[in-house]
């Protein structure tokens, strides 16, 4: 389900150009968004204070406004979406690095919000970045360095990052295409494998990723870092298991599961397209409703003791396989 923040934020930004006009300006609404969103969720009504303080940070500084407390609304803010019932309650979610944001501007992605350290943020590209999407009137902040340090969840941290709107495409407007492939992933744990079966499946050139049921969640901070941008370009449907299964019968799309108790090798199959191959859980594989009404179950062979692989590398060599029999079949 799509989350739609606007009957939220419209009244709060109504607030403000009610006690200063000059908050009509959409750079000013936009800096007191932090502020706006959090005295609103208090039960506080903004004041004319806290839109005088606003309109100085505008007409004074030329950069972004600076944080330097915890308690900073708009900190509270970047924090809360580091958590799945932030995201979940506000439809944003958060990206850190040069990389994952340049890609997010590659992209169109929607940006709301851009947070930074100065003194971190070294890099020529990634400053050229930051001023670009400064003078394109997209809000921010500069965070001291002790508070992007709590912040932060990177390894390697490059000084900027960015809050994005998640972008879902309803069930109802996803349609296949003749010779299309697909992805549907189901309760997958480990978020760094979700992105990078995201970055798998954009590589492979998958047309859509079903995300079933709730337990997924490819905004999560470790999985957005794992699929390196590729969470940007890609076509993302959120539905039930039985909405999926239903969706695959009404266009003809041919169901390819992968289980070490299948009981045909992956590549002795030939796939027939449009072809949706749907992974499980990496502890429990794929939920019985799933196994039951799919059309194929495919297992990858092995040697030695093992049993099963990572559901990201699963995902890698199925994926592949199906890509390379499409191309085949297209000739």
């Amino acid at each position: 389900m799509q989350h739609n923040a606007v009957p939220l934020v419209q009244p709060m930004v109504a607030a403000f150009r009610m006690v200063c006009p000059v908050t009509q300006d959409r750079k000013v609404t936009s800096l007191c968004f932090g502020k706006v969103l959090w005295e609103n969720r208090h039960g506080q009504i903004p004041s004319l204070a806290a839109a005088a303080r606003c309109r100085m940070e505008v007409m004074h500084e030329n950069k972004y406004p600076i944080v330097t407390h915890a308690r900073d609304p708009r900190f509270l803010t970047l924090r809360s979406l580091q958590t799945s019932q932030g995201r979940s309650r506000t439809g944003l979610y958060i990206i850190e690095g040069i990389r994952h944001l340049a890609r997010a501007v590659e992209q169109h992605a929607p940006i709301e919000f851009v947070f930074l350290d100065p003194s971190v943020l070294s890099n020529p590209f990634g400053q050229k970045l930051a001023k670009g999407l400064r003078q394109r009137d997209v809000s921010g902040i500069r965070l001291s360095h002790q508070l992007y340090r709590d912040l932060t969840l990177a390894a390697e941290p490059q000084g900027l990052g960015a809050i994005l709107r998640q972008h879902w495409t309803p069930l109802s407007q996803t349609k296949s295409e003749r010779n299309s492939l697909w992805l549907a992933v189901e309760s997958i744990e480990s978020p760094g494998n979700l992105g990078t079966i995201i970055r798998t499946a954009e590589a492979a050139g998958v047309t859509g990723i079903f995300i079933l049921g709730t337990d997924c969640d490819p905004y999560d901070p470790g999985a957005v870092r794992a699929s390196m941008g590729s969470l940007f370009s890609q076509k993302l449907v959120r539905c039930s298991q039985h909405e999926f299964i239903a969706w695959a019968r009404s266009n003809r799309v041919t169901t390819v599961a992968s289980s070490p108790a299948g009981l045909m090798e992956y590549k002795a199959l030939r796939y027939i397209f449009p072809a949706v191959l749907v992974i499980g859980s990496e502890k429990s594989g794929l939920s019985d409703q799933l196994l039951e009404t799919v059309d194929f179950v495919v297992r990858i062979p092995m040697h030695g003791e093992c049993d099963s692989i990572n559901a990201a590398v699963a995902s890698g060599v199925l994926l592949f396989e199906m890509a390379s029999q499409r191309v085949i079949q297209s000739l």
